[in-house]
């Protein structure tokens, strides 16, 4: 006999979504490559955020992408394929790279989809490239910021 299908208490075709957040800090680095880990097609989305002053402010934003099937114009963009593209800084056309330093609070806000049964060992981690410098130049650095955002 098949296995019974297990039931949620929200019934067989929940569309709930599951959400996992993770705390952690990040000492004097430039942010060049940041992907979270995060299994589509469950992955709803990733998002990592600063949180230095108390506003967690958003450094990264990943969604799940579906391919359309135009490999003529790119040939990665195969038909209902699903990836999830990472967040990159510093490079022709991208954004300057944040500069995180001295214990920077981070957030990871990660969401699933949640229909029927649970997805157990999930985290909300991130795999990052970075730039360190060394503790007297991220002073710098931290001053150089201060004065900016005073002026």
């Amino acid at each position: 006999a098949p296995p019974r299908e297990r039931r949620s208490r929200f019934g067989a075709d929940c569309e709930c979504v599951h959400t996992i957040t993770y705390h952690w800090s990040i000492d004097n680095k430039s942010l060049i490559y940041a992907g979270g880990h995060c299994h589509a097609p469950s992955c709803l989305d990733i998002s990592l955020y600063r949180n230095d002053t108390g506003t967690p402010q958003l450094l990264c934003r990943q969604a799940t992408k579906y391919g359309a099937g135009d490999v003529k114009h790119d040939k990665f963009d195969e038909a209902d394929f699903v990836a999830l593209p990472p967040c990159l800084w510093e490079g022709e056309g991208l954004d300057p790279a944040p500069w995180l330093g001295p214990k920077t609070p981070m957030v990871s806000v990660k969401r699933n989809r949640n229909t029927r049964l649970g997805h157990f060992g999930e985290m909300a981690s991130w795999q990052m490239r970075g730039i360190p410098f060394p503790a007297h130049r991220a002073q710098l650095a931290d001053r150089k910021a201060a004065v900016v955002a005073r002026s």
